[in-house]
């Protein structure tokens, strides 16, 4: 039982004031009927937490029972952020909004990658900024098109049109007629300003000749110009400075020269010091020597849909790869130094050899089964 935490108080504390004071609450569920539950029970994430039905029964009560009070334990909780959505998560949220179909989960989980709205880390999606800024310019100028509700019945729309009972011009006319309107009573220059934050662009002047600056679009994206051009030739980039060069102890595989760490598009990687003479790069070691050739390390690499996994850098020479993350831990039972991190509903973290395959189960699972 669970006191209010209005009232919450120890006895001692409130001058030998007994339980009768106070109002107790318990709260428990009890299985009237197991139904699909004796075959199947569905699964959810860790940090999904508790639900009614994980609480324990409460205990046949009756009307005048007394209940033995044997000790208050005041806690405090804080509010947390909801957890980053997993592919699994996400497709249930899909579910439950009325967003898509089966056939077309997987689809619309490749096309956030493809795009680089998210990106996979430790099988969560972590928002990208592009995600960020799309969301702040769509649904602020567009909040009547882009919210969950008119893509649910918009899904279910073309459903009725595949079936037959719902003609396809007159779903056209109604979305097409308020979204002309709503794209129409926008200011697109203003638009393109407001998502690369530079509201204030009209108030600054080109220092080399004091005309008005502009956004323009070029090869290799968006860009601050003035707006004599061609009789002024003034550019600005609008991406930031990225992060100097770092000096490593790493050779080139190419030409043998030091190479140093750059920051690129994707993160960190290694690039030779003579380029552009020598393009030889690789990506950066993470202190794991390869399994199977025992001569090159692992590095992390991608798919072509964006998903990350870990490879030997003496590729194609040696095709080892794994989809789990290697960390420079050392094995207990071989010493060799590497080991495949994995987390798993059922057992949690755990590390297991990546050349004997001896498992090291985590903290928490060995003090469960203790």
């Amino acid at each position: 039982m669970r006191p209010r935490p209005s009232s919450a108080r120890s006895p001692t504390a409130s001058g030998g004031a007994d339980a009768r004071t106070f109002l107790f609450r318990a709260t428990g569920s009890v299985p009237v009927f197991d139904g699909y539950h004796a075959v199947y029970l569905e699964g959810r994430e860790k940090e999904e937490g508790k639900s009614v039905d994980d609480l324990p029964p409460i205990p046949p009560l009756a009307q005048g029972d007394r209940a033995e009070v044997l000790g208050i334990d005041p806690s405090q909780h804080f509010t947390q952020p909801p957890p980053r959505f997993s592919e699994a998560a996400l497709v249930k949220a899909l579910e439950e909004q009325g967003i898509g179909r089966p056939s077309t989960y997987a689809s619309i989980v490749s096309t956030l990658v493809q795009r680089e709205y998210v990106k996979l880390e430790s099988r969560r999606f972590e928002p990208s900024r592009l995600r960020a800024t799309v969301c702040r310019m769509m649904v602020g100028y567009f909040p009547c098109i882009f919210n969950e509700a008119v893509t649910s019945e918009m899904d279910d729309e073309l459903y009725r049109i595949e079936e037959g009972e719902l003609g396809w011009q007159q779903v056209l006319i109604n979305f097409y007629q308020p979204f002309t309107e709503a794209l129409g009573a926008v200011d697109l220059d203003r638009l393109v300003l407001e998502a690369h934050g530079l509201e204030n662009l009209s108030l600054e002047a080109c220092p080399e000749c004091g005309s008005k600056l502009a956004v323009r679009s070029g090869r290799f994206g968006p860009f601050i110009a003035c707006t004599r051009y061609p009789e002024c030739r003034y550019t600005k980039p609008l991406k930031k400075d990225r992060p100097p060069d770092r000096p490593s102890d790493e050779r080139c595989h190419l030409c043998g020269s030091a190479m140093v760490i750059k920051t690129g598009r994707f993160g960190e990687f290694l690039a030779c010091t003579t380029y552009p003479k020598c393009k030889g790069t690789r990506s950066l070691p993470i202190g794991v020597k390869c399994p199977k050739c025992d001569t090159g390390e692992l590095t992390e690499r991608r798919t072509k849909k964006g998903k990350s996994f870990w490879g030997c850098m003496r590729y194609p020479e040696c095709d080892f790869s794994t989809w789990n993350r290697p960390v420079p831990e050392t094995c207990p039972a071989c010493t060799w130094v590497g080991m495949e991190k994995k987390v798993t509903k059922a057992h949690g973290e755990t590390l297991t050899c990546m050349k004997c395959a001896h498992k090291v189960e985590s903290e928490a699972e060995e003090s469960a089964e203790a």
